[in-house]
């Protein structure tokens, strides 16, 4: 089953129901329902969903927009599992299990989390400008990333100790709710987890629902950095993998329609598993027949054999 994520159309209209009406025009089977819905527009997409063909397969973290964060748009690190301070962190608890309640209420099969990032200032544009001067693997280049990798590692304990108590919670409450969480691979390095916090928290996770969530352009960013050697990830936890967000890249810019980019999505096949979730994830305000033409190549490919042969 292919599903689409609401992202590419969620801030289009401000009627549940049209938004849905505008998805069921795309030749998938499943919605992700992203953060950027507040609770209004999802009260008429839950009661549109009874007459729907379309199914909530995954809903992506905080959801709906918190009240308490009404006029920020909705986001993924609206608050931080991996915050130090406890009232923060706590917070942060509370807002994914009210997630995970409407997850467990829709059928879906996942909850999609931000998992938090390391307090230290990145300096994203020094290493974006050695990318972008064609110069990510001078000699200075390397130095650089391997001094801010350094200093990450230095302050990351105190928010993988909250980041794993925040789970440690979740985990209890995701069982309850037979709802997995996926961890997602992030954008930017000092973001958690990394290649090696996914080992610590998926080894003292063992046996929770709790797996790998993989987004493809996050991780070719993360590639073309030499942050990550290729499909590294995918190679390591393909055995804990619950999903994957489908999206293309040029260079640092993500979250485009499939074949439109750098990104030769053939070589995710291997490490899929039959009940692995497969989501388009795109850029909000993308054009339908570009939606369209992404999620054709996806079925010409063979990831949704449903719609293998209507295409």
């Amino acid at each position: 089953m292919l599903a689409l994520s609401t992202s590419c159309k969620s801030t289009e209209t401000p009627s549940g129901r049209t938004l849905l009406r505008l998805l069921e025009n795309f030749q998938i089977s499943g919605l992700e329902l992203d953060y950027r819905i507040n609770q209004t527009v999802y009260a008429e997409i839950r009661q549109a969903l009874q007459h729907s063909r379309l199914k909530v397969v995954s809903i992506h973290n905080f959801f709906p927009i918190p009240p308490v964060a009404s006029t920020s748009g909705g986001g993924g690190d609206l608050f931080l599992l991996s915050h130090p301070d406890e009232e923060e962190r706590i917070q942060a608890v509370e807002w994914t299990c009210r997630s995970i309640e409407h997850a467990h209420d829709l059928g879906a099969r996942a909850v999609v989390l931000h998992c938090g990032l390391v307090d230290m200032d990145p300096e994203l544009e020094i290493l974006y400008h050695y990318y972008e001067k064609d110069q990510i693997y001078s000699g200075q280049a390397q130095a650089f990333i391997r001094k801010k990798i350094k200093e990450r590692e230095k302050k990351m304990g105190k928010h993988l100790d909250a980041l794993l108590r925040s789970l440690d919670t979740l985990a209890r409450v995701a069982e309850k709710k037979e709802v997995m969480l996926g961890l997602e691979n992030r954008y930017h390095y000092h973001e958690l987890p990394g290649m090696k916090e996914f080992a610590v928290l998926l080894q003292k996770l063992e046996g929770s629902p709790i797996g790998y969530w993989h987004d493809t352009g996050h991780a070719n960013t993360n590639e073309i950095l030499t942050l990550l050697p290729p499909e590294a990830l995918l190679k390591e936890y393909s055995d804990q993998l619950i999903g994957i967000h489908f999206h293309d890249a040029i260079g640092l810019e993500d979250h485009l329609c499939p074949g439109s980019g750098e990104i030769e999505f053939n070589k995710i096949k291997p490490y899929l598993k039959p009940d692995t979730l497969l989501v388009v994830e795109l850029k909000p305000g993308t054009a339908s027949a570009d939606i369209s033409e992404g999620i054709n190549l996806l079925h010409r490919l063979g990831f949704d054999p449903e719609y293998a042969f209507d295409v």
